[in-house]
């Protein structure tokens, strides 16, 4: 894809595909589409970034010129953009947001009318109609908005119609008695997923809740632990949660101010389904970044995991697939179907709160079921993203790494799909081999793409 990447349109504002001239380019052409197809409304939210509502506009007036229908729903977190889909009835949602990245991206992420991620092909058509029309863009005058700091808030419908949904879900007050430490990254869940804790019963202390445009992930959130578990140790939480900044996805921490794996997290969600005989489909779907210990610990409970590719999306896409209701990445992202068609930061927090006190342990007891199996990764910045199969010096070190591990392991090499870096990941069985393979993959990254 030319302008889509794993997870939608992201880049640094300003730059040709974040600016307002484009923006505005890709409203008209999303609206030309939805009306070819028949008409209907688009809803259209951000998160809590600077230029979050410069580039909204810029993609409603977009919509506007070409006469297609659309509700702005106001800054709120991605999967309550998802929910305001099927909640107006809408044919398409966007949602203008960077997720975890800093404040100098931004980004858009489309919805369908089911409120999963828009197809390949959906995505090809939308590519193909922006280079039949970009020629007509003069974006040689145009220099990005200087912003300022400002305090920015979830709008009425995070605060009402999505935390309103969020809290009828479980039993009124069942997390009376637990206390919550939430980081919100200075993003879109700031005030609503507290809202939603509270509304249940627990008690919660907050940090990264207060966004002007600049914070939105600076130190805090899924992508900085270090400030849920100074927060988990200062108050004593039974439990800590951090979100990014688009509140698509959520890290966890124990009681001792431990943090879960990913594959923890979906491994204590799949046994649970499995024991009350809710696990639809008879296994999990995961990413092929998964950790391989999830495999082997599932399948001694008799569980499947299947693996798709690196996204949320391609997540959602194989669990439909498959007919399975839990499914997630191990960066935080996790898809239960129970509660949501799409990753949820919240909803994943809840449902993990719901088993903690159903089995009415701690949740340092409850994670011991997953053995994770050596591994290291890591992402690195690179000047060129030449194709892999060019590289010289690391296409050299694949080779003699996977001798080394001797089929007991494996290597994943892969672009971002969003940033400027490769992504390096060595699994096995032995650690020392495993920290070996990837001195020798970051050696062979420098001297080839930086």
């Amino acid at each position: 894809m030319k302008y889509f990447g794993t997870d939608g349109i992201r880049g640094k504002y300003a730059d040709f595909a974040v600016s307002e001239p484009f923006y505005k380019l890709l409203g008209k052409v999303v609206g030309e589409k939805l009306l070819a197809d028949g008409g209907g409304k688009i809803v259209v939210g951000g998160d809590t970034r600077a230029s979050t509502e410069s580039l909204k506009a810029a993609f409603c007036a977009g919509l506007k010129a070409c006469g297609c229908p659309h509700e702005d729903v106001g800054i709120l977190p991605t999967p309550a953009l998802a929910y305001a889909v099927l909640k107006r009835g809408a044919k398409m949602g966007a949602m203008i947001t960077a997720s975890h990245n800093p404040y100098t991206d931004n980004g858009i992420k489309f919805f369908d009318e089911n409120a999963a991620k828009i197809s390949d092909q959906t995505q090809a058509i939308l590519e193909e109609s922006i280079d039949a029309e970009r020629e007509g863009l003069d974006f040689s005058s145009y220099a990005g908005v200087d912003f300022s700091p400002r305090p920015i808030f979830p709008g009425e419908f995070a605060l009402c119609e999505y935390a309103e949904k969020m809290s009828s879900i479980f039993k009124p007050g069942f997390l009376s008695g637990i206390k919550i430490a939430l980081d919100t990254a200075n993003g879109a869940t700031s005030t609503v997923s507290a809202r939603v804790f509270r509304n249940y019963g627990a008690e919660v202390f907050e940090t990264g809740n207060t966004p002007d445009g600049f914070n939105i992930n600076d130190t805090v959130g899924s992508q900085h632990p270090e400030s849920l578990l100074a927060l988990c140790r200062r108050v004593g939480a039974d439990v800590g949660f951090a979100h990014d900044g688009d509140g698509d996805r959520v890290i966890v921490a124990d009681e001792n101010c431990s943090l879960l794996e990913g594959e923890e997290v979906l491994g204590l969600m799949a046994v649970d389904a499995a024991e009350r005989g809710k696990l639809d489909g008879g296994g999990i779907v995961t990413t092929v970044q998964s950790n391989m210990g999830l495999d082997e610990s599932l399948a001694e409970a008799g569980i499947s995991v299947w693996r798709s590719g690196v996204g949320d999306r391609l997540v959602a896409q194989l669990m439909r697939e498959k007919g399975c209701c839990i499914g997630g990445e191990n960066s935080g992202h996790y898809i239960f179907s129970e509660i949501s068609p799409c990753g949820d930061g919240l909803a994943a927090a809840l449902s993990i709160l719901s088993v903690m006190v159903s089995k009415g342990g701690k949740l340092s007891r409850l994670r011991g079921g997953i053995r994770m199996l050596p591994v290291e990764s890591c992402a690195i910045e690179v000047a060129r993203k030449i194709p892999l199969e060019e590289t010289a010096e690391l296409k050299k070190a694949v080779e003699e790494c996977n001798k080394a591990l001797s089929g007991k392991g494996r290597i994943l090499v892969r672009y971002s799909g969003t940033e400027n870096k490769i992504r390096l990941l060595v699994e096995g069985r032995d650690s020392r081999v495993v920290g070996d393979c990837m001195k020798k993959l970051k050696n062979a990254v420098q001297i080839d793409l930086q």
